[in-house]
């Protein structure tokens, strides 16, 4: 079997990370001992404050601009991550947007941005890195899907086809890599307590929760505490499979 002593020595991708749960990806692994390199669209303030962040608590974690919705950068970034860092060991498709809209006056431009940018982008980087990992003989792959995924929501229609399409790509490629020892699970939260949830009223929270068998958020410490597990060395039977994590609102 090949070695899965993976902290520090090898490194893990996070896409999308300095916001909501995917920041929480990025603390959550640093503090368990991961080295993480994680992409941001724009706010590279947001990123350094991080990074600093994590330092400060003697993590690693690095910060890189890329629009994963197009291809040419996440073909560059990555062959210079590689060249930089080595061969990946995790990588973490959480890059995504919602662009709500009904259908009757969908706009097509925000449609497919929302595709390329959640659908797409997990596609790429998976292309690009997929080569690299399969070099070691072993690897995580994590795409980060949604409920929204499994069960549909009104106005959400390009994004519940981009979490749906999570699903497939998951287990289409768990089959295609399992030779190279590596796995590949999906992780589909439901309605998660994050800066986008905060800034609601407490009117609509309650309505929110009032969903949830279980009655309330579910915090991003809980979804990060899934992918640590999904990465680890215990997890290393378990691939093509989705994790739900949504207080029972899909039983």
């Amino acid at each position: 079997m090949a070695n899965l002593d993976h902290k520090k020595k090898d490194w893990v991708l996070v896409t999308g990370g300095t916001r909501g749960i995917g920041k929480a990806l990025v603390l959550a692994l640093a503090k368990a001992g991961y080295r993480v390199v994680f992409t941001y669209q724009s706010s590279s303030a947001q990123a350094d404050v991080l990074s600093a962040d994590i330092a400060e608590f003697g993590g690693e974690a690095f910060g890189y601009q890329c629009d994963g919705s197009q291809y040419e950068q996440v073909e560059q970034l990555c062959s210079k991550l590689v060249e930089e860092y080595g061969n990946p060991f995790g990588l973490i498709n959480n890059m995504g947007i919602t662009g709500d809209q009904l259908i009757f006056s969908m706009d097509m431009d925000l449609y497919h941005k929302v595709i390329n940018t959640n659908l797409n982008s997990a596609v790429y980087f998976s292309k690009c890195l997929v080569p690299a990992m399969a070099e070691e003989g072993c690897g995580r792959i994590i795409n980060m899907s949604s409920v929204t995924g499994l069960k549909g929501n009104k106005g959400q229609l390009a994004y519940a086809a981009t979490k749906a399409g999570m699903l497939g790509l998951t287990k289409t490629l768990a089959l295609e890599v399992a030779r190279f020892n590596m796995t590949v699970n999906a992780v589909a939260p439901g309605f998660i307590a994050t800066e986008m949830v905060d800034n609601i009223d407490e009117k609509a929270k309650k309505q929110i929760t009032k969903q949830v068998p279980l009655k309330r958020l579910g915090t991003v410490e809980e979804v990060a505490a899934m992918v640590d597990f999904l990465l680890g060395e215990t997890a290393g039977y378990i691939t093509g499979q989705t994790f739900v994590i949504d207080g029972g609102l899909t039983v």
